[in-house]
């Protein structure tokens, strides 16, 4: 009896030994990999600064993007509040953004990975100069319906406002709001310039690649409607004319049902006072002071 005891409180010690040395080895192999790792990371410390950093690289039409901070549960209530802020719209890329983390003595590294759709690899090529050629086929597509819009309706000799309203003008005259059809399948830039058919996303994924394209500085911006025309989530512009940032709208520009030849214009290059009374959006964007003065 005294044998059998003797060894099982060697084997007891054993297990424990292993145990240890194996979460010894693990830790060492984690820190070891995030020693290895040579990205840059940003360190952040609140919300405000997780949505500068997905919204940088979005617009520099970049898939990877590397954040730090002390911890996963800190990184994940960043991320929760700008997701209940419907500040994570899906404009240029596909809907999930893939996370991975390491994690280490109070460090914890992020990275998020957007892939983009064809409208965004598009970019990279036309915009951002990061590819040597289109990434895909449907980028290729997008890429030269976009171009071929531009050309046709922009001049160098154009002010900003000009290639606004142009741009404005033909979204409207030449796509049509594809109701009760799939958000999944209707909601980009390849659906508009294939199809003629989109739905929030589409018009302002497009309006911005447009507008960018002519070198007027643009981005979408998501949030909520909130009265008239259907609650829920919604997607619309912000595009800066003469250094000041204004909204415009031009899904809620284009009548529904479609009615051709006909455009509005109540939500062009509008101020924050204005599109408050029907839109709700995080407060991280751009601050919009007042309506356009022509």
């Amino acid at each position: 009896m005294v044998t059998g005891k003797r060894t099982h409180k060697t084997f007891s010690v054993l297990l424990s030994f292993i145990f240890a040395f194996s979460f010894i080895l693990s830790g060492c192999a984690n820190l070891m990999q995030m020693r290895k790792d040579n990205h840059d990371y940003t360190i952040i410390t609140d919300s405000k600064a997780l949505f500068d950093m997905i919204y940088d690289s979005l617009y520099r039409f970049e898939e990877d993007i590397y954040v730090q901070t002390g911890s996963y549960d800190e990184f994940m209530t960043y991320w929760n509040d700008l997701d209940n802020r419907y500040a994570l719209h899906s404009a240029f890329r596909e809907r999930d953004i893939s996370i991975t983390r390491q994690e280490k003595d109070g460090v914890c590294r992020v990275t998020m990975h957007m892939k983009l759709n064809a409208c965004g690899q598009a970019m990279q090529y036309l915009y951002a100069n990061s590819v040597k050629d289109y990434p895909s086929e449907e980028a290729r597509e997008v890429g030269e319906a976009l171009m071929a819009i531009k050309d046709e309706i922009i001049t160098y000799d154009m002010t900003e406002e000009e290639k606004v309203h142009k741009i404005h003008d033909y979204l409207i005259l030449h796509c049509a709001y594809a109701l009760d059809m799939s958000a999944t399948e209707y909601n980009d830039t390849r659906s508009l310039v294939k199809e003629g058919l989109s739905q929030c996303q589409g018009y302002a994924e497009a309006f911005t690649a447009l507008c960018l394209l002519s070198g007027v500085q643009c981005h979408v911006i998501s949030g909520n409607s909130t009265f008239g025309f259907g609650e829920g989530a919604h997607a619309w512009c912000q595009v800066q004319v003469g250094y000041i940032w204004y909204h415009i709208d031009v899904t809620w520009d284009d009548p529904i049902p479609d009615q051709n030849g006909v455009i509005r214009y109540d939500f062009y290059l509008k101020g924050d006072a204005m599109m408050k009374r029907t839109h709700d959006w995080c407060p991280y964007y751009q601050s919009c002071f007042a309506d356009y003065a022509a």
